[in-house]
This record gives C-alpha cells, structure tokens and sequence, in this order.
C-alpha cells in the first residue's frame, strides 16, 4: 500500500470533522482497512452517496493512526 503525504493530511482532516463524510473522499489508499473496519456499521444514503457518521470516522481514523503508528 502506498501512502502519500495527502493521504495522510486527508486522514488528519477526516479525524476532527463534525459533518457527515461522503465514503468516495476516503483515500484509495485506505479503501481496504475502511471495508473492515466499517463492515456492519450503519451509513446514510442522501441523493445515491453513502454518508459515515462523524463519531464512527474519528473512530476509524483514531484506529489507522495506531495501526499505522508503529
């Protein structure tokens, strides 16, 4: 898996949003480990867009930071 700079900066950004974020702005990068992690929880569809909630993205991004951390 190859991780930009922007990917990162992306995830830093995703991880203090308060809105709901579009699951097509999640890097590509990271589409696999967002699959995972997110298999099971509950997403919003507004206008065919699926929505992650807010509280579950910081989450996610709390988790990659970690995993990726090391």
């Amino acid at each position: 898996m190859l991780v930009t700079r922007q990917d990162i900066i992306t995830l830093k950004n995703l991880s203090t949003t308060k809105d709901l974020i579009a699951v097509d702005t999640i890097p590509s990068a990271f589409k696999k480990d967002f699959q995972l992690f997110f298999f099971g929880k509950t997403f919003l569809k507004k206008d065919d867009t699926l929505f992650a909630y807010p509280h579950d993205i910081k989450k996610w991004t709390l988790f990659m930071f970690n995993k990726y951390n090391g």
